[in-house]
């Protein structure tokens, strides 16, 4: 047998549509509601960008306070050797000896090394070294049988580094093997 059709199917209701005036002001609400977001991320970029600003500006003026102390404490270091330096050339000149201004210059050279180490700055070894670019200088090659070529013969200015950094490389002369003349075989007798 078959179904019978008097059965219906249940019929969907339609939505009310809403009236145009509803919509509109959702619309508004929801536009005011996005406006209000806006304006709180706007004012929270705004202060987070000055706290950056106000943050790089404290930063720098750190920095700055850093390099005064540090400039302050190395002139306080280095005023005693300079007052080391006139005393010996009072020295010298009072007396017209040069012993006195010699051992005053050697003293004062011994505070000098003194205070660079205090900042872990050494001179850089460079005499008898190989020739490397990140320590040295070379400012001229020379011609010799005494050493092998690459190494530097000479030192001209000392370099410093610090710590693993080079502050000054040496200006250094470097060793060249002079070039042979080859024989071309024959033997010439006078």
């Amino acid at each position: 047998m078959e179904p019978t059709t008097t059965e219906r199917e249940p019929v969907m209701e339609q939505p009310e549509t809403p009236a145009p005036e509803t919509d509109t002001e959702q619309l508004q609400a929801r536009v005011a509601e996005l406006e209000q977001a806006y304006e709180e991320q706007r004012n929270l970029y705004l202060r987070t960008l000055a706290d950056f600003q106000n943050y790089r500006r404290r930063q720098q003026e750190e920095m700055e306070r850093q390099r005064s102390l540090l400039l302050e404490s190395l002139m306080e270091e280095l005023l005693p050797i300079l007052d080391n330096f006139e005393r010996a050339l009072q020295a010298a000149e009072a007396t017209r000896e040069l012993e006195p201004l010699i051992e005053g210059v050697r003293m004062t050279e011994r505070q000098i090394k003194a205070v660079l180490a205090r900042y872990d700055i050494h001179p850089i070894d460079a005499v008898g070294q190989p020739f490397d670019p990140n320590l040295h200088e070379a400012i001229q090659r020379v011609e010799t049988t005494d050493y092998e070529d690459g190494i530097v013969v000479d030192e001209v200015e000392r370099g410093y580094r610090m710590g693993e950094r080079v502050l000054r490389p040496s200006r250094v002369i470097v060793a060249k093997r002079p070039h042979e003349t080859p024989q071309l075989g024959l033997d010439v007798q006078a």
